[in-house]
């Protein structure tokens, strides 16, 4: 085999493993994407939000797809929609905490050294956030969290 052909082989399997990631990483992506977008046309449709700028995966005893953001008439709402039936239910920020509230209560309860994502879905018929944090420890944590008061519903620490 002469030089040149080594280096073109090399220079062809190099970009065949690219490829292969590539193509790798974006169908594993597929299905989020798709959720996230079918979920977005769904709030402008159910929920007249024009701008998200929000989205939720919530998995607990059902699963969830929540949108967040502002409508035409400037006002921020959430639309829960069940990933399974399709049925919404509408959620007005009003005067619950707003996310980042609900965030830095969870840091601070329980010592989270990084928030690792918060969701928002229905627990018992009633609207609440999932928030997943780490802790200094390395352990992991999920705290429900009550949409409109703030207050903790549950927490699953140390694992």
């Amino acid at each position: 085999m002469t030089k040149s052909t080594k280096i073109l082989l090399t220079i062809s399997l190099i970009a065949l493993a690219i490829v292969s990631v590539l193509t790798y990483l974006n169908l594993s992506f597929a299905p989020y994407s798709s959720a996230k977008s079918q979920a977005n046309d769904i709030a402008q449709e159910k929920a007249g939000i024009v701008q998200p700028d929000y989205f939720g995966n919530y998995t607990r005893q059902k699963q969830y797809y929540a949108v967040g953001g502002l409508t035409k008439k400037q006002k921020y709402r959430y639309i829960i929609i069940n990933a399974k039936s399709g049925k919404t239910e509408i959620v007005n920020k009003n005067n619950a905490p707003v996310r980042q509230t609900i965030i830095d209560g969870v840091a601070d309860r329980y010592g989270a050294k990084k928030i690792l994502h918060i969701n928002l879905g229905l627990y018992k018929n009633k609207p609440t956030w999932e928030v997943t944090f780490q802790k200094k420890n390395g352990s992991i944590g999920y705290n429900l969290v009550d949409f409109r008061t703030g207050d903790s519903i549950q927490i699953i620490d140390n694992i």
